[in-house]
């Protein structure tokens, strides 16, 4: 005989359903085409189902995409314990083609960063994510950066960050319509890796 839930199962189990469900649709059909009644009916609940368990639309959709960003910043801590630089190199190479292959994850952060043009709150709170995937990011490139012994470098490393980060972006939304645009982030990341070791160990003298 199957074990009876508790409430609080009970209640993670249909929030993790709802959270499935609109997962699936958002990326099929998109957060604005998707109202939350399909995404009840999708996972076998009624409307009131959502309502119990989320704020509203936004917060349902900040709950898929806190499920999607947990992947992405475990990528990103999985490769901090590669080896040797070049494989941590390869391994921030694998993360970035990877998040560029995800053409619709890439289309629904772009249609709910669209829609928060209008919720201040939804603002917010997608700038409160990207910090997370950036910190990753960021201590992902410093380890990089001292396992090289790089102690002088012409940019700092919060404008690799960004760089890295914006680049994977674009090129995500790129693939939306020329998937050969994944050849850009090979190129950058072995741009990358000979500018490194290109580059001094120390900062260069100063001729006063």
């Amino acid at each position: 005989m199957a074990k009876r839930l508790t409430r609080s199962e009970s209640q993670a189990q249909t929030r993790a359903r709802l959270i499935e469900s609109a997962t699936e649709l958002y990326l099929a059909g998109g957060y604005a085409a998707t109202s939350n009644d399909q995404v009840a009916e999708n996972a076998g609940y009624s409307r009131g189902a959502v309502y119990s368990n989320f704020a509203g639309k936004e917060q349902l959709a900040l709950a898929v995409l806190d499920r999607y960003l947990d992947g992405e910043v475990a990528a990103v801590e999985a490769a901090l314990g590669s080896g040797s630089i070049d494989d941590r190199l390869d391994a921030l190479e694998q993360w970035m083609t990877a998040a560029a292959a995800e053409r619709q994850w890439g289309l629904l952060k772009s249609e709910l960063a669209v829609a928060s043009r209008t919720s201040p709150p939804l603002r917010a709170a997608l700038a409160e994510r990207d910090r997370t995937l950036r910190t990753a990011v960021h201590t992902l490139i410093d380890n990089i950066i001292r396992d090289a012994g790089l102690s002088w470098l012409p940019v700092r490393p919060e404008v690799l960050t960004r760089l890295v980060l914006a680049t994977a972006k674009g090129v995500a939304m790129d693939m939306t319509v020329d998937e050969s645009s994944a050849e850009w982030l090979r190129e950058l990341v072995q741009t990358l890796r000979v500018g490194a070791a290109m580059l001094p160990r120390s900062a260069p003298a100063r001729n006063d």
